[in-house]
């Protein structure tokens, strides 16, 4: 890509001036040794593929390129950041356009099959509808006549469907330790006073997700740890923020369209002091910040450009991407590689 050359003279510089708290993880840990072939981790990543019912044909050529191209890449897993199936039209749901969504839902999913590796999804707020968040149990019913445009099923028909167990989860694959969250829920009783972040948010982590969060954290405190997120978990002005990387953001718009309350699970983070890196969708363009020195990288969308990374974990991160995905070879601390 063209862009390649500059964004590493940025990571290059960005590195000398933060130093590792500008890049990588900060943190110690004499049990997880140095990374070599053999713990080598590779994982294919796609964001806002938009598959909009099976009419949507350019759309889903470029997510059944991206399984193509993973095919090749042979990834350890593959995962998709949110915003997958979508709905087939929009305006009030419908009948008609919960079951549309549903089956075409299904048809991706399968595309998706096609790959032998474990795959896994990250809830997107057009995968879902009515955005009650937490554990509350809706019907298909429930949706009916509601103007969430492109929400018209259920989070549990959608976690059905994907075959995934639960709308926030973890897992492991090798050393790593990876974590998936949901953020598409309202304010509740737990969240602080809104616009932290310069701005109000629409989405937020909730109560019962947050106390699992923390749980999860120190459960694998040892661990180094990526997390997929679909919506940001910081508000990204086109200037730039937090403590490195690309500046300025490019102009995308959708500047309320971010966590509230990411804040809270950020500070968890840096707690931790062993998160590599975030990932999100949303916003349709790249963007890369780095607080505390954890990566946040927003992905560019699938739909746009055909773009998505194939990654590798070694002696660096190393996001390869394609069409309108930037490129990143970022350095790891000296507690990862030895």
């Amino acid at each position: 890509m063209s862009s390649r050359k500059s964004n590493r003279d940025i990571n290059r510089r960005d590195f000398i001036t933060h130093g590792a708290a500008g890049l990588a993880v900060v943190g110690a840990s004499a049990s997880l040794g140095a990374v070599t072939e053999s713990t080598t981790l590779r994982f294919g990543l796609n964001a806002d593929p938009h598959l909009l019912g099976r009419r949507a044909a350019g759309n889903e050529a470029n997510f059944k390129q991206f399984v193509d191209q993973m095919k090749q890449f042979k990834p350890d897993f593959a995962i998709d950041l949110g915003d997958f199936g979508c709905q087939i039209s929009e305006g009030q749901t419908t009948h008609k356009m919960h079951d549309g969504q549903l089956e075409a839902l299904k048809h991706h999913v399968a595309v998706f099959g096609q790959l032998k590796c474990p795959r896994y999804h990250v809830m997107g707020n057009h995968d879902v509808g009515w955005l009650k968040g937490g554990d509350e149990e809706i019907t298909p019913d429930h949706l009916i006549g509601r103007g969430h445009a492109g929400e018209d099923i259920t989070k549990q028909e959608f976690l059905d469907v994907t075959d995934t167990k639960h709308r926030y989860y973890s897992f492991d694959v090798r050393d790593f330790h990876f974590i998936v969250l949901d953020g598409n829920n309202p304010a509740d009783k737990s969240s602080p006073p809104r616009g932290k972040d310069g701005l109000v948010g629409g989405y937020w982590i909730d109560a019962m997700q947050k106390e699992w969060l923390a749980e999860d954290l120190a459960k694998h405190r040892q661990k180094p740890k990526i997390v997929f997120c679909h919506e940001e978990l910081h508000h990204t002005p086109e200037r730039g923020s937090g403590q490195g990387g690309d500046n300025p953001f490019a102009a995308v718009g959708k500047q309320h369209s971010y966590i509230d309350n990411g804040w809270e699970v950020r500070k968890l983070f840096a707690e931790d002091g062993r998160v590599l890196a975030c990932f999100f969708g949303h916003k349709h363009r790249n963007r890369w910040t780095v607080y505390d020195g954890t990566n946040y990288i927003t992905m560019a969308a699938t739909h746009w450009k055909c773009s998505y990374a194939a990654i590798t974990i070694a002696d660096r991160l190393d996001i390869k991407g394609f069409g309108g995905q930037r490129s990143y070879q970022l350095p790891l601390p000296e507690w990862v590689t030895g």
